[in-house]
């Protein structure tokens, strides 16, 4: 576990006075810099240049309370939502707040990698796929009440942690795209501060030694490429994903995106693309019936930010620049 990053579970009200239960990860003011210590800030931690003093993650996929979302317990999760609105509705929350951005997903699944846990949740119809007597309170008979998960069933295995992130809904997430099959991406967590739209000049284009990085779909199967691409739909499990071009192994910058993990060749979890799309945006996680092509690594890269399914779902977080806000709320936790 990285000693410098602290977390706490919380209760935040936002402007509209609606409390939300979070996870809050924080700095001290001093180690934001890392000077002298050899600490590096994660990245999550990076909003448009500068190191922010805290990142308070959703506890629960959101809620919404009189047309605002809201991260409680013993919810129903807010369904049916598209992208674009998921991401107007949590900059309404107030200062800070935003649509849970990539880069904060990808810290989650890696600080459970570092504590040697694995994520579970409801990938099949109220329990676990893998584990059936993992179980959730059903409200529908295949999805669950938020704040009713077992403690495997987030992201550290703890109360503290992070819950609903593998299995129940698919969540939209800021920061990573396909743009007609190039993977772009908003550098650090500066998705975190502002929303940016399909022609914004911020997307960068993931490369390795100049090349760009495409993901196609070619005979059937999911494809890594920096050469020619199809332009095709389908998706399937990561670890039958093929490499082409003059790709012989995975570029760091795809597991630092979190498009694959380090394990992928062994991984069950789905990615689906469409490289043909103007615009594709991720969401992830998996549903209530991925049993086979569910888990927390999932990725989903086939709908424009307009689309909205019963099947996905969202989560707000919120960044503090001001240590005083901090310490306000570790107070009053």
């Amino acid at each position: 576990m990285n000693d410098f990053v602290k977390k706490k579970a919380v209760i935040v009200k936002d402007e509209h006075g609606l409390p939300n239960y979070m996870t809050m990860f924080y700095l001290e003011p001093l180690l934001s810099t890392g000077q002298g210590t050899g600490f590096k800030t994660p990245e999550m931690f990076i909003v448009n240049g500068k190191a922010v003093c805290a990142v308070l993650i959703s506890q629960y996929t959101n809620a919404m309370i009189k047309d605002i979302p809201a991260s409680l317990p013993y919810q129903q999760p807010a369904e049916s939502v598209s992208c674009i609105n998921a991401a107007r509705l949590c900059r309404e929350k107030g200062k800070g707040w935003h649509l849970m951005t990539n880069a904060e997903w990808v810290y989650l699944i890696e600080e459970a990698n570092r504590l040697g846990h694995k994520i579970s949740g409801n990938t099949n119809y109220g329990k676990n796929a893998e584990k059936p007597e993992e179980k959730g309170w059903c409200y529908d008979g295949y999805t669950c009440l938020t704040g009713l998960d077992p403690l495997a069933w987030s992201h550290d295995g703890t109360k503290d942690g992070v819950f609903g992130l593998c299995g129940n809904f698919w969540e939209w997430t800021a920061g990573l795209r396909l743009h007609r099959g190039v993977i772009e991406y908003i550098k650090d967590n500066d998705a975190a501060a502002a929303d940016y739209d399909e022609y914004s000049t911020e997307w960068v284009r993931a490369a390795v030694d100049g090349r760009e990085l495409f993901l196609d779909v070619q005979c059937g199967k999911v494809v890594l490429t920096d050469g020619q691409i199809a332009g095709d739909y389908d998706g399937g499990h990561m670890k039958d994903l093929k490499l082409a071009g003059s790709l012989k192994e995975v570029p760091e910058i795809i597991h630092k995106l979190g498009i694959l993990p380090r394990g992928w060749k062994t991984e069950k979890a789905g990615i689906w693309v469409d490289s043909a799309l103007e615009e594709a945006v991720p969401f992830r996680g998996s549903g209530f019936s991925g049993a086979s092509l569910g888990g927390v690594a999932a990725l989903g890269l086939y709908d424009p930010r307009s689309v909205s399914g019963n099947d996905v779902a969202f989560r707000s977080a919120l960044y503090l620049e001001d240590w005083k806000l901090v310490t306000e709320i570790l107070a009053g936790a």
